[in-house]
């Protein structure tokens, strides 16, 4: 059943990373966490991707999406066969894709790394971007 609040598709796709994740044994959340806004002429996705390695990582825009993969080791000292009291640092490959909200100039994306923080740039397609129009005085 449709609501009348928010949008459906948001809603959808937190149902499908909930039941997803219940796959993935003691992970909680989906992996990186990000944050999506519109800055104007373009929309900034940060993403969280501490201990990633950004030969390791591989950002993709395409239409109206980016799409995160690479692969994150803990790092640490603890063997393989250790017996662990409490796991909640993600390991291992992993994939996200993030719908972007409007039609965008995908050639001119960049992304950058720094301090674990993914950003990525993507300015808005001439049509969608916001115009101030002058008023004439009639």
């Amino acid at each position: 059943m449709w609501s009348t609040y928010g949008d459906p598709f948001a809603r959808l796709q937190q149902e499908l990373e909930h039941m997803l994740s219940a796959f993935e044994g003691q992970q909680t959340g989906v992996f990186p966490p990000v944050n999506l806004f519109d800055a104007g002429e373009e929309v900034v996705l940060k993403a969280e991707l501490p201990g990633v390695e950004p030969d390791k990582l591989d950002v993709e825009v395409r239409d109206d999406a980016v799409t995160l993969s690479g692969e994150r080791h803990a790092g640490g000292t603890e063997s393989r066969d250790a017996g662990f009291h409490r796991r909640e640092r993600v390991q291992g490959q992993f994939r996200r894709v993030v719908r972007l909200p409007s039609r965008m100039d995908t050639e001119s994306a960049r992304a950058e790394y720094r301090h674990g923080v993914l950003t990525v740039r993507v300015p808005k397609a001439k049509e969608v971007r916001p115009r101030r129009v002058p008023v004439q005085a009639a």
